[in-house]
């Protein structure tokens, strides 16, 4: 199986991602990302009970606008922080990026990646790290990997990551419990388990973008910063235009708990 990149350490900082956006609408996806901005809000618990029983009605899952926000960063060496690049960039053998992400309303975040023979494996969360919580908060940035970034390797071509945010356990329950590699009731060898987490992913994954991914959603580039930014207010995105940034945002006027979007990187 061909593997795109490998992982170096670096110190935990700034992030990215990479994707040719679509041409935005008249009503700018940058303003429907911040008319949706909430302050953090209680989510439904992620548990088993939350596939079967809806969530309490204090909990208001569904939400207008519903939007992410993300930018690609490029990483010159290990330690080196990164600078935001163009998402539409061509990147060569040897770059190292990473992904950071900023959501408008609390939800809960999955980042996977396609490989060349179709499976789709988590990057975050992942189930190797136990602690690393998968919740995202209005004015908080998360960034994969945490601590590492992405080395582009050969050959060239197209990689693509798929991108997950949900407010409703309900919607992702799929997806969240065969990424936790919950096992079956009957013991099996290990490639055969292997198999069986990944057609889990997989399945997952299909159901989620038949579902919510045919849903016309407005793309924004930002490509250069805004002039001296204004601060950011506590636990709210800022409405500073991030370089290189790109918001993704749910247009419809009716309430949405579930938003994604695939991201594409390409390598020549």
């Amino acid at each position: 199986m061909r593997t795109w990149f490998s992982i170096i350490a670096i110190f935990p900082l700034a992030a990215c991602l990479a994707q040719q956006p679509p041409q935005p609408p008249a009503e700018g996806a940058r303003d429907l990302f911040f008319a949706g901005v909430a302050p953090k809000d209680d989510l439904p618990p992620m548990a088993k009970a939350a596939k079967a029983n809806p969530p309490a009605a204090a909990s208001h899952p569904a939400t207008l606008h519903l939007g992410l926000r993300y930018s690609l960063l490029l990483a010159g060496s290990p330690g080196d922080r990164g600078q935001p690049v163009d998402p539409g960039r061509n990147f060569q053998k040897g770059d190292c990026v990473a992904v950071e992400m900023e959501a408008n309303r609390s939800g809960y975040l999955y980042v996977l990646s396609k490989q060349s023979n179709g499976d789709w494996v988590p990057l975050f969360p992942t189930p190797e790290l136990s602690d690393q919580s998968n919740r995202i908060d209005p004015g908080q940035t998360i960034r994969t990997p945490r601590r590492s970034c992405f080395e582009i390797e050969d050959p060239p071509g197209t990689e693509t990551l798929f991108i997950v945010l949900s407010r409703d356990p309900r919607d992702i329950y799929e997806l969240s419990n065969s990424i936790q590699g919950s096992p079956g009731n009957t013991p099996q060898p290990a490639g055969a388990t292997q198999l069986a987490a990944a057609g889990r992913i997989n399945a997952a994954v299909g159901r989620i973008a038949e579902q919510y991914g045919t849903r016309d959603l407005p793309f924004q580039q930002v490509v250069k910063p805004a002039a001296q930014p204004a601060p950011r207010k506590a636990a709210t995105p800022g409405r500073a235009d991030l370089q290189s940034a790109v918001y993704v945002v749910n247009g419809s006027s009716k309430p949405s708990a579930t938003l994604v979007t695939k991201v594409e990187i390409r390598h020549k």
